[in-house]
């Protein structure tokens, strides 16, 4: 079966699988997630816990005489296994299958990967997991959505906060879970039961968002211009290459080319073209949104100046890149004169 981070809670209230696969890089979902498996094994009688970490020492035979060992307390036990990228290659793949089809019943497997991509969930040792346990899969969440996030996390723990401290919270932490958690608590330790207001928040909590190339391009394609200057200052900040920034620009207003060309053949988008561009449903709505809002003009012109960019970036043609690419997002997103504060 497939779970959601939201039904895992009252997944375990009702049942434990032999094996769960939990996979995403956002490390406190992960962690969490992991964890609240364990406990719900620990009521079970699952007491021992055998850890492994699949590098380039491991051998996948010791996965097998996992199996086999007897317990020294006579317990259940519960088996970690760390598959950091998420690929555990034809041999793994193949133990990790017999493993699960001839598991022992004081046995549980949990594989934790950090590293995740659509094609892995088509390999057998995924179905198999799919069809024996549970696979769950973590997201970091939205600009949109963390904010919810935070209040329900201030509730969990008893945290009371008005509206812009939650609104702050979300613009320093945003993309970082983690540290939204640890300022959380120090926040809860400071105030205890009083209500923690914006003001309080901006003299205490630093700026600890962190960003990547596909925020900037998601803001993008949302038409927020100044969210996505935002993040590209704070890349810069943050040396990330402007090849790399430029690479991820570009790859988008490529595939807004291809699927704008789609349109001027008088025909709507298909999930096929969707799916053709490798580009996820969750998006595809904010996609068609940007197509509907955006001429094939605009796009096209878009195109030809990020290949002026790309010069400035090897030095070919006098510029600064940077302001150079914060222009382009203005004019790109189409909203110059309805910028909201940076």
């Amino acid at each position: 079966m497939k779970l959601y981070s939201n039904q895992l809670a009252g997944h375990l209230k009702q049942t434990l699988l032999p094996v769960y696969l939990l996979v995403g890089d956002e490390p406190l979902q992960l962690q969490e997630a992991g964890d609240a498996i364990k406990t719900a094994a620990a009521t079970k009688g699952f007491s021992e816990r055998e850890s492994h970490l699949v590098d380039t020492k491991f051998q996948w035979h010791e996965l097998q005489n996992s199996a086999g060992n007897m317990s020294l307390f006579s317990s259940q036990r519960i088996i970690d296994l760390h598959l950091p990228t998420g690929k555990p290659g034809a041999k793994g793949s193949a133990s990790i299958v017999s493993f699960i089809e001839n598991m022992p019943t004081d046995v549980m497997l949990i594989i934790r990967c950090d590293e995740w991509n659509g094609a892995n969930e088509k390999t057998k040792w995924v179905k198999t997991i799919t069809a024996k346990g549970a696979f769950l899969r973590v997201y970091q969440p939205k600009a949109a959505e963390l904010p919810q996030w935070i209040r329900q996390r201030c509730q969990a723990i008893g945290l009371q906060v008005d509206n812009d401290a939650i609104s702050l919270l979300s613009q320093r932490l945003e993309g970082n879970l983690l540290a939204a958690a640890q300022e959380l608590e120090k926040l809860k330790m400071r105030y205890a039961d009083r209500l923690v207001t914006g003001k309080d928040v901006a003299g205490l909590v630093a700026d600890n968002a962190r960003f990547d190339v596909f925020r900037l391009t998601d803001a993008l394609l949302e038409k927020q211009p100044a969210r996505a200057i935002r993040i590209l200052r704070s890349l810069q900040k943050n040396d990330l290459s402007p090849v790399i920034i430029h690479w991820a620009l570009e790859r988008e207003t490529r595939m807004l080319c291809e699927l704008s060309f789609i349109r001027s053949k008088n025909r709507n988008v298909s999930p096929a073209d969707y799916r053709r561009f490798g580009i996820w449903q969750n998006r595809q709505a904010v996609i068609q949104r940007f197509l509907n809002q955006t001429s094939s003009e605009k796009i096209d012109s878009g195109l030809k100046t990020l290949s002026s960019i790309d010069q400035m970036i090897k030095g070919r043609l006098a510029g600064n890149p940077w302001s150079t690419m914060e222009n382009w997002m203005v004019d790109f997103s189409g909203l110059i004169n309805n910028l909201e504060p940076l």
